[in-house]
């Protein structure tokens, strides 16, 4: 049996990674506050107590949410270690705070980082102020620790540009394939409409000498048998001629493989097909019967399924549960694919290529779709579909001025 690298594993379970991450800084905290000295010389600090194991233990547990929840993890890991350090507990000094800030720096933008980080900045500075007014010397362990905050910060925040990078070139490559793939679908297009014109002409002027030979066949049927006789032997001929070219260019013009052509056309009633494909871990769950749906209304809906699942594939990052329900009732078929990973973070944009593909297709049978981020964290993509897309077009139509 082959086991993957320990590397590897972690890369592939970032949760497992964050509890071991944890674990170990948890042990290294506890040992260094039982068995340790605090780093500040106070002949007053505490002895250790059930309280300050707690204190020493806010300090480093929340680390484990450092890639869920960064900003409230790392705010409360550096307030918890100010604290300790405040009040001289022995313990992992600003391990977890170093762990925290990058994880702020790799894991988050915007307006509330930037508060975040003020407040942390005002914390290990509140700190050091009190220390130098009771008469501590920490110049030098000021200096060092806010080098070390700072590093973990901007090696946090490369690393997420980094990857920000990475995830722009490979959404840009992806959309230069599939513009080279519809710009030579187009060239097949206008060749095939060439081929097209060609196959009128030639039909038409085939069956306009066949319709001419024909009508003088009939007026020499009686009067001159031999004669309608030959004329009736050059129709065979010219249809056989044109049976034989028409065979050519439809042979041209048909495509599809002999196992394609055998393919069933996708449909809700093999979702099941679908997921059990995937490399996902999806629960199914389906509400009315789907298997009488029109054709229309199946196929799309098929369709947008493996499109959301495409896109958590993509966009979501490493995912635990994935759901896929379908529910069909009161004329309408409800369609909802949600995940647990990192929602709105993750995507590039909430109007990428994938979900305007979806509300093209949704709407062309009268339909909605909505795709965000869900409460709680995570995406979801809803759509909702009318059983009889026709009578939605033949109503918009009427309406249309």
């Amino acid at each position: 049996m082959h086991h993957p690298h320990p590397l590897q594993w972690l890369r592939t379970h970032p949760r497992g990674a964050d509890a071991l991450l944890t674990l170990l800084v948890v042990v290294i905290a506890v040992a260094s506050h039982l068995h340790g000295e605090s780093s500040v010389n106070d002949p007053n600090q505490p002895d250790p107590a059930w309280w300050t194991v707690l204190i020493v233990l806010v300090g480093t547990v929340p680390i484990y949410w450092r890639r869920i929840n960064p900003l409230v993890a790392g705010l409360v890991v550096v307030t918890a270690e100010v604290t300790a350090l405040f009040i001289g507990l022995a313990g992992a000094a600003f391990i977890g705070s170093v762990i925290a800030v990058y994880s702020i720096g790799a894991y988050t933008v915007g307006v509330f980082r930037t508060r975040v980080m003020t407040a942390i900045a005002a914390l290990v500075i509140g700190l050091f102020i009190a220390g130098w007014i009771d008469g501590l010397q920490l110049l030098d362990e000021f200096i060092s620790t806010g080098v070390l905050l700072i590093t973990a910060f901007v090696v946090g925040d490369n690393l997420r540009r980094r990857r920000q990078h990475v995830a722009d070139l490979a959404e840009r490559a992806e959309r230069a394939e599939r513009e080279q793939g519809l710009l030579a679908e187009q060239r097949v297009t206008a060749e095939r409409t060439r081929i097209a014109r060609d196959l009128h002409d030639v039909v038409a002027h085939s069956v306009s000498v066949m319709v001419i030979q024909a009508a003088a066949a009939r007026r020499n049927l009686t009067t001159d048998p031999d004669a309608a006789s030959e004329t009736l032997a050059s129709i065979e001929s010219t249809g056989r001629q044109t049976m034989n070219e028409l065979r050519a260019i439809l042979g041209v013009l048909r495509t599809e493989t002999a196992d394609a052509a055998l393919d069933p056309q996708p449909s809700l009633h093999l979702i099941d097909a679908l997921v059990a494909a995937d490399d996902l871990p999806v629960a199914v769950s389906v509400e009315g019967e789907v298997a009488g749906l029109p054709d229309s209304v199946s196929v799309t809906g098929y369709r947008l399924v493996q499109e959301a699942l495409t896109n958590v594939r993509r966009h979501a990052g490493p995912v635990d549960a994935v759901t896929v329900h379908v529910h069909v009732d009161a004329g309408q078929l409800v369609i909802e694919v949600s995940d647990n990973g990192r929602g709105a973070g993750a995507r590039p944009s909430a109007d990428g290529f994938g979900i305007v593909g979806m509300r093209e297709r949704v709407a062309a049978l009268g339909g909605t779709v909505a795709a965000g981020p869900r409460p709680g964290g995570g995406w979801r993509v809803r759509s909702v579909l009318p059983l009889d897309p026709g009578s939605v077009h033949r109503l918009t139509t009427a309406t249309t001025p």
